[in-house]
């Protein structure tokens, strides 16, 4: 609901962009899951980004399931803001924000924080969408403040002129 009003204020002040509840959380080499580096030419959109900020996104917003290629979501920037952690208390650098790339999916099967059928359903930390940050990329060490791994804030998509960086193939 608190993204559908976001979206409707921003239609209101005559803009077109696209805002999202998020939740973000970081994945890649040493994660406590065994991930490998993120920031390779293996991401499910077939590119990484040297230098540049990438994530995964969550499969609703990627727009295709596993193991089907790029998703519609390939290759948008997202202009993300942190506000909060998983608790609910605010960041100590909030409001946080960095522009990232898309560049991977971050799958439901399995991935709870990721599992939202649709754009209007939410996470368990009441976000429409998650944003897995590459570590590989420095957009997490960028995002993060120390000893905090998962925050909650918005998304919103801006054009790619707003991001720093290249895309590898």
């Amino acid at each position: 609901m608190k993204a559908e009003w976001i979206h409707i204020l921003l239609l209101a002040a005559g803009t077109s962009a696209t805002t999202y509840s998020a939740s973000f959380t970081a994945y890649g080499s040493g994660d406590d899951n065994g991930s490998g580096n993120c920031n390779v030419n293996t991401a499910a959109c077939g590119f990484y980004t040297d230098p540049g900020y990438s994530a995964a996104v969550s499969q609703n917003l990627y727009g295709v399931g596993g193991g089907e290629g790029a998703g519609p979501a390939c290759g948008t920037c997202w202009k993300l803001v942190g506000e909060t952690d998983s608790s609910g208390n605010t960041l100590s650098n909030a409001p946080t924000s960095i522009v990232i790339k898309v560049n991977n999916l971050c799958p439901a099967d399995g991935n709870t924080i990721c599992s939202m059928s649709s754009l209007s359903d939410t996470n368990s930390y009441g976000a429409n969408v998650n944003f897995d940050l590459c570590m590989d990329s420095g957009a997490s060490d960028a995002f993060f403040p120390s000893g905090v791994g998962l925050a909650v804030g918005n998304a919103t998509k801006v054009d790619c002129s707003q991001w720093s960086g290249t895309d590898v193939n």
